[in-house]
Parts: C-alpha cells; structure tokens; sequence
C-alpha cells in the first residue's frame, strides 16, 4: 500500500501564499513609498568656507551632500545633484563631460541640460550666497 499523508496540509500551503504575496507587495510598494516621500539622506544644506571652494571649472561634489561646485565664468556655481526624472542621485563623468544617472539612463551636458531621456527637465541650480567667508548652499526647492 502506499503512504496517502500529504508533505503539506491544504492550510500550510495557504499560509505560505499569503505571506509570500506580502512578501511581494512589501517589494513592490517599496520603491513607491520612497518616491513619494523622497530619498534624502544627504544634507540639504552646506557650508564651505570660500578659501576651501574648487579653483576647477570641473564639477566636483561636496562630500555627505549632493551638491555640486566648480568655477565657473561668473564665480562658483552649484547643482543639486539629482536626476530630475525620479530623483536618482547623479554623477558627473569627466571623461564624457555629462552627468550620467545609473538609475534610468538620463544624461545631462556639461551645464545640466537634459540630452537623452526619460529626463526632461534639466538639473537644477543649488541657491549658493557668500557670507562671512563662506559659501552656503541650499537644497532647491520645488
């Protein structure tokens, strides 16, 4: 005769669906939740002091944050380094000269002007005003 015991009960198999679809539901839901209520865990604000400021017309970004400095012809300039499709932190690469977002793909030039998608809208310019001796910088808002 043969063993007619089942390796799993009907309510186990269940029981292992269910949590395997909140399991998937958590995963999924994830990345929305971060969209939606922003993925900033690098400072919004910064201070530098003017003697400290890139000399470089390179960009060159200001660790812990994601902004942006070089020299530019008009004195310093800041971006914010996020990509304005979904908010991906980017990178400026210095052999392209383009500001590469691993998250989709967008690419940027030299000045932060969108030159292949799904970015539209170029990066944005970081508020930068000179006290004190120092550079402070502000988040863009929008």
């Amino acid at each position: 005769m043969t063993d007619d015991r089942l390796l799993y009960s009907r309510r186990q198999v269940l029981n292992l669906g269910r949590k395997a679809l909140i399991v998937i539901g958590v995963g999924c839901l994830y990345p929305i939740g971060r969209y939606l209520t922003g993925n900033e865990d690098r400072l919004a604000e910064a201070r530098i002091a003017s003697s400290e400021m890139p000399l470089s017309q390179n960009w060159k970004r200001l660790e812990q944050t994601r902004f942006w400095l070089r020299q530019g012809d008009n004195g310093v300039e800041a971006i914010w380094g996020s990509c304005t499709h979904l908010g991906c932190e980017v990178n400026f690469n210095l052999e392209q000269d383009q500001w590469l977002c691993p998250c989709h793909g967008s690419r940027y030039n030299r000045e932060g002007q969108p030159i292949q998608g799904p970015a539209v809208i170029p990066l944005v310019r970081a508020s930068i005003k000179e006290k004190d001796g120092y550079y402070i910088l502000n988040q863009p808002k929008g």
